[in-house]
């Protein structure tokens, strides 16, 4: 049976689709004052020195290098990939702030197509979101309903649930900040996430004062590596944010419950 164009499903790779826009950003796409630049170039030029969130690191290249995209290459990992994406994302989101170049600065229309046609299917396509965190874009995996948690929760402390799975593997003692802290927000109403599921509680509680996330490691668990301590911590941190959504969950119960 045929299909329609619009039920046809697009199988490109990660990789098919980072050589499709490296291809266009490597091209003269940009133009600005009369002069014409490839994508790269004209950030470099106009606009890495103003994004304070670059670092040490003096222009893109050396940036995207860090994060493991090379522009002279084909060959990409996936996380690589939607890192890159995140920062192509994020030179926009600076762009816009900065008027007087975003008023006159020109994209062909290929690359116009990449950055803001493009970026949102394939992040769709592959399973991620983007979010605008006042000043910059974040990228995460859709395996939370994080908009829900956006909802319930103050706005440092979203962002801190949005970072958790920024941390690279080597991150052990960022993820013990986070959940301190996320066990901070969660101990100003205690009685509150006990009575959603009083044994969720209990165990984040046990990971929190016996594991070093809080104080030292009790001698119990002095054993652990530290790969199955961060395992631990990961579980801690979803159990957290079921309980965190509990709130949001027992709300729907409820109002299904009026129309009984």
């Amino acid at each position: 049976m045929r299909l329609s164009i619009f039920q046809l499903k697009n199988h490109s790779t990660y990789r098919d689709e980072y050589i499709k826009i490296i291809k266009v950003l490597n091209s003269k796409c940009v133009t600005y004052e009369k002069k014409t630049y490839n994508y790269f170039e004209f950030i470099n030029l106009y606009l890495f020195h103003h994004w304070k969130y670059r670092g040490t690191y003096l222009d893109c290249y050396e940036y995207l290098d860090f994060i493991g995209v090379h522009v002279n290459h084909n060959k990409i990992n996936e996380d690589s990939f939607i890192n890159f994406l995140e920062f192509l994302l994020n030179i926009q989101l600076l762009l816009e702030s900065i008027k007087k170049i975003n008023d006159s600065v020109q994209f062909s229309s290929n690359c116009y197509s990449v950055l803001f046609h493009n970026i949102p299917l394939l992040l769709e396509q592959f399973g991620y979101q983007a979010y605008d965190l006042d000043d910059k874009v974040m990228i995460y995996k859709n395996d939370l309903d994080y908009e829900e948690l956006l909802e319930i929760v103050p706005d440092d402390l979203y962002e801190l649930l949005l970072s958790y799975h920024q941390i690279n593997h080597n991150g052990i003692k960022m993820k013990r900040i986070i959940l301190h802290k996320i066990y901070e927000y969660m101990n100003q109403n205690i009685d509150k996430y006990k009575s959603f599921n009083s044994s969720v509680y209990q165990s984040i509680k046990i990971i929190i004062l016996k594991m070093g996330v809080i104080g030292n490691i009790d001698k119990k668990h002095q054993h652990l590596s530290n790969y199955k301590l961060k395992k631990y911590y990961d579980y801690c941190f979803s159990m957290m944010c079921f309980l965190l959504r509990s709130e949001k969950i027992y709300f729907y119960r409820d109002e299904v419950r009026k129309l009984q």
